[in-house]
């Protein structure tokens, strides 16, 4: 799975959203370390829109191929 790291330029990726192809900045990128509670490691991110909203994503966006890092 790849993860982004601040300063990442992302896009949004879900073809059937309005939003589609808008650009984005991870602004700052954290891991917590949730291995006592079975979790693991979460990986969290903050992206800072084109339109000026701030939004916090989870790894699963990058996974599930709803955010696209362009240049990484």
């Amino acid at each position: 799975m790849q993860l982004v790291r601040t300063g990442s330029l992302v896009m949004w990726n879900i073809e059937e959203s309005i939003d589609y192809g808008c650009m984005g900045l991870v602004l700052d990128s954290k891991y917590i370390d949730y291995t006592e509670t079975g979790e693991g490691i979460l990986h969290y991110f903050n992206v800072q829109w084109t339109d000026d909203s701030l939004i916090e994503y989870d790894q699963e966006h990058i996974h599930k191929d709803n955010i696209k890092v362009v240049k990484f």
